[in-house]
Parts: structure tokens; sequence; C-alpha cells
């Protein structure tokens, strides 16, 4: 290969994630061939080599790249935000926005390829778990400064429980989505968290604090147990 400057070779490279980014929503990620981005990406398979050593590393990419995306922009939003409540309402904004993106179910589907291959695939389990607990943690970091602020009901919030929820909550949205399409209510199943969220929408649970209590107590460390 002609030797390339590193913006060159950058540029070069981003080329062939965005080829097999679309080669992967296209056809799926085990129908995808290395030939398959080689064309899209107008490349040679010497040449593609010469940036990834093979589809592994390229699905890794693709990966990264997907995550920061994401993790850029909702970090942009809360910079941007005047205060939490108005980050709260971008970032609502924002998993709307997403949820309703017609490529959506396309990446999802990927998601779920990636998941499937991910649990035979060590390397690429590491790759994915990493990738969502990015997300967990910059929810878990969101969920805090709420909470410092003064933005629920509760000053001790269990920051990292409940950026665990809303991931869950996040992803079986998706996968709802996917999966049960006409029969799942998207608009009504966002609005429903919303309403959760903000508190609007609450019932009285007699005896939470015992129900609660033991998970309390098998989250806590050893040590703090035994004593």
């Amino acid at each position: 290969m002609p030797k390339l400057k590193p913006k060159e070779l950058e540029s070069r490279r981003q080329e062939i994630i965005d080829a097999a980014r679309t080669c992967f929503l296209r056809s799926g990620f085990h129908r995808t061939t290395t030939d398959d981005i080689c064309r899209e990406a107008s490349i040679t398979p010497g040449g593609l080599y010469h940036y990834f050593g093979g589809k592994d590393e390229i699905i890794a990419a693709v990966i990264h790249q997907s995550t920061s995306e994401v993790i850029d922009r909702l970090q942009a939003l809360i910079d941007s935000a005047g205060d939490m409540r108005s980050a709260f309402g971008e970032v609502s904004s924002f998993f709307i926005e997403t949820m309703h993106d017609p490529n959506m179910d396309n990446v999802v589907r990927l998601d779920i390829e990636i998941w499937a291959e991910a649990l035979k695939n060590q390397k690429l389990y590491e790759i994915s778990k990493e990738s969502w607990s990015m997300r967990r943690q910059l929810m878990e970091s969101f969920v805090k400064k709420g909470a410092e602020d003064g933005l629920y009901s509760m000053p001790d919030v269990d920051a990292r429980g409940l950026s665990s929820l809303l991931l869950a909550i996040l992803v079986g949205m998706r996968i709802g989505k996917v999966l049960l399409k006409d029969d799942f209510d998207l608009n009504g199943a966002i609005t429903a968290m919303l309403l959760v969220h903000s508190g609007r929408l609450s019932v009285e649970m007699p005896g939470l604090n015992g129900m609660i209590a033991p998970l309390q107590q098998a989250t806590q460390p050893a040590a703090a147990r035994a004593g």
C-alpha cells in the first residue's frame, strides 16, 4: 500500500468501519463476509487486513464507535444543559428520538446477534460488556448529580441500582419493539416510564420495606454484613 498520512489512515479506517456497519445492518453479523465489507468500502482484502486483523476486530471497532457516539451525545446534552432538571429533559428527548429512529430495529437485530455470539466468544463478550457498562456508568453519574441537586425524593437514592434499572428498561424496550412489533406499545411504555420516573405514577405497597431489606442486605460488602 502507498504510505498514507495519519489523517488519511484514520479516514480510511473510518470508511471501513462505516462500510462494515452498513453490511452488518443490511445482512446481519453472520451473513456478512469480509469480502462484502471490502466491496462496500471499495478496498481490496489485502488493504482491509492492513487496518484490521479480521472480522472480530471490525465488529469490535463498530461496537466501540457506536458506544462512543451515544456517550458523546449524552455527555454533550448534559454539559450544555443549564441545570439537572433541564438535562433530564434533554436526555429524555434524546431517548424518545432514538427509540423512534427508523434504523433502530436493525441496530437491535445486530445487537442480538452480537450478544448471542458473545456468549461463545469471550473476547467479544468483554467488548460488548464494556460498551454497555460505559452507558450504565454514565447513567449512574447522571443520577448522582440529580440526587445532589434534589431531583429525587430520596437524598440517598441508589444511583447504581437505578442506573441498572434504567439500562434494563432501555434494552427491554428496544427488544420488545423488535420482537412484539405492533403488540408492543412503544409510546405507551415510554410515557409510563417517564411518569414512574417523575413520581407522577405511583402505587402504595404495604410491607415494601420488608421486601427491600433483604435485597439491600445482599448488596452490602461482606465486611459490612459481618459487622
